[in-house]
């Protein structure tokens, strides 16, 4: 009987040694997907405020010009760009909070946007705990 349940007991001992092995591989995949989504959506974001600051300069640059020609004054016109410019920045500043919650959330969305799918780690109750709604 000694021999049987040293027997088992070391087979239990191997199957939680792998399965703990395996455990780990699962939570380093998921978060190297985490990871990869999150870089994923920022270099979106980066490159779409990217150009989107590219035409807003250009924009802003023909408005200078249309300006000074209305104005009959190339200081006149690219001033008034300048103060639009300044108005901006202001804009920024006092909305720094709002924005800086913002680019928490869609980071925390996107740690999380997988938070809600059913999968070998999670039972059918923790996978609907989750106060995370897209």
């Amino acid at each position: 009987m000694g021999k049987d349940a040293e027997k088992i007991f070391h087979e239990l001992k191997d199957d939680i040694s792998t399965y703990a092995e395996l455990r780990l591989k699962l939570i380093k995949l998921s978060s190297y997907e985490r990871i990869s989504r999150v870089l994923a959506v920022l270099s979106y974001g980066l490159l779409l405020w990217a150009l989107l600051f590219i035409t807003v300069q250009f924009a802003l640059l023909a408005l200078g010009f249309l300006l000074s020609q209305w104005l009959d004054s190339m200081a006149a016109g690219f001033g008034i760009v300048a103060a639009l410019y300044v108005v901006q920045v202001a804009l920024v500043i006092y909305n720094k909070d709002r924005i800086r919650l913002k680019v928490m959330n869609i980071i925390i969305s996107a740690l999380n946007s997988n938070e809600h799918d059913k999968d070998a780690t999670t039972d059918s109750t923790s996978a609907n705990d989750s106060s995370y709604t897209d």
